[in-house]
């Protein structure tokens, strides 16, 4: 299955390694709003949430010069969060340390929340705002955070996860989120379309063509991603965590429409609704009545069982959800900035093995259906379920990069 060209690469500079901790970051990481962003992404965290920074949107047009791309705007913060059966609750936030035109900004936010269908969205500024905008808070559905407000709301929000010194510390450094938002910096062309789609389409195509998408680009990069390479680690991670967010959205369909047949329900989504699976399976009937040799990657892709088995593990788990996408979230920070600790040891007491695991099935899932290198699935393993089961991580990394075996001995329950 190839993907569609997704537009001109974006030349951004090369990332700097994690090493040099003092250094100034390049690129995206020099942004002024980026110390807000992080404030944000911590206060996310703290309510249970995993986040996206910089989310960029743009179109598909066809203009007088041909089609192209139009960039439309981008998300500060994406905070991604679920009810207790398991549906999707979104955050946005709008960071800036400037403080002129707060009015004019609240209702700018009000649309871009209403665009993304975002439950909840603020207005996060370094200044006090005026007292207008207070006024206009509850009107508009926007929430005011000044610096005080977003002291106050970490206060409400305890966490016994150590976000200061431990290993998850590497998510709120402004160092090492500015290293990861430039990880994709001097990647091969080869892979520009890739990260292209992770970039950008992603969040404005339909939502059940991720399911594919993600996959279908992947495989078009699978000569190109080196498990060896700790960048093509850190970007396969960010693909998991896009997979796991699209796994999601089918989840609310499934949930929907044919809870009592899953199989059903999968195939309908994945091929884009009822009339569109209909209309497949006529065009594949016509085409073998031609004398075609049609197979059934026509009407599904080859790999829709294992996409069915995938949701159904994903389906029994609802309080799961939330923390197989901060666990990919966590990797691909940590394998960017050099911080060694698997998914038990940074998260400690509070890690969930079944999350875990189900974070390990798709990146396996991804693995397999794409054609990627089998050392991708054994490094996820080795980072997130290895030491929960006492298992002994694998030689598919550098030995630099190699995890220590740990003690614990903890069972993950069947999935």
């Amino acid at each position: 299955m190839s993907a569609e060209n997704s537009g001109r690469s974006i030349r951004r500079p090369r990332v700097q390694s994690g090493e040099h901790a003092q250094q100034r970051t390049v690129g995206r990481g020099t942004d002024q709003d980026l110390p807000l962003k992080v404030a944000v992404r911590r206060l996310l965290w703290q309510m249970g949430c995993s986040t996206r920074l910089d989310v960029r949107l743009r179109g598909y047009t066809v203009g007088d010069r041909g089609p192209g791309h139009q960039e439309y705007t981008d998300l500060d913060v994406l905070g991604i969060g679920f009810t207790p059966a398991g549906q999707i609750h979104t955050t946005f936030a709008d960071c800036r340390s400037s403080s002129g035109r707060v009015l004019e900004r609240m209702f700018w936010v009000r649309g871009v929340a209403d665009f993304v269908e975002a439950d909840d969205a603020y207005l996060v500024r370094a200044n006090a705002v005026p007292s207008a905008a207070r006024t206009l808070s509850s009107r508009l559905g926007v929430g005011i955070l000044t610096p005080d407000d977003l002291a106050s709301m970490v206060r409400v929000f305890p966490t016994e996860l150590d976000l200061e010194s431990g290993p998850l510390a590497c998510m709120f450094d402004l160092h090492g989120v500015g290293v990861h938002l430039d990880s994709h910096s001097g990647l091969s062309r080869k892979l520009a379309s890739l990260v292209d789609y992770l970039d950008f389409d992603y969040w404005v195509y339909e939502p059940y063509r991720n399911l594919t998408q993600v996959v279908a680009h992947l495989s078009d990069a699978a000569g190109t991603l080196n498990p060896d390479d700790r960048v093509h680690r850190t970007l396969f991670y960010d693909c998991a965590w896009h997979y796991a967010l699209a796994i999601v959205r089918a989840l609310a369909f499934v949930r929907s429409t044919r809870m009592a047949d899953v199989p059903a329900a999968v195939r309908i989504y994945a091929a884009g609704g009822e009339l569109a699976l209909r209309e497949k399976n006529q065009m594949a009937k016509l085409l073998a009545r031609n004398g075609f040799d049609i197979d059934s990657g026509v009407v599904h892709p080859p790999y829709i069982d294992s996409l069915i088995t995938l949701i159904t593990r994903f389906l029994v788990h609802p309080s799961e959800l939330a923390d197989v996408l901060r666990y990919a979230e966590y990797l691909g920070v940590a394998e960017i900035t050099r911080v060694p600790e698997t998914v038990g040891q940074a998260f400690g007491a509070s890690v969930r093995p079944v999350a875990a695991k189900l974070f390990a099935d798709i990146c396996s899932f991804l693995v397999t259906s794409a054609g990627l290198r089998p050392e991708f699935k054994s490094a996820a393993r080795d980072r997130s379920v290895v030491d929960l089961t006492g298992g002994v991580p694998s030689d598919s990394v550098p030995p630099d990069d190699a995890q220590q075996e740990s003690g614990d001995q903890l069972t993950i329950p069947d999935s």
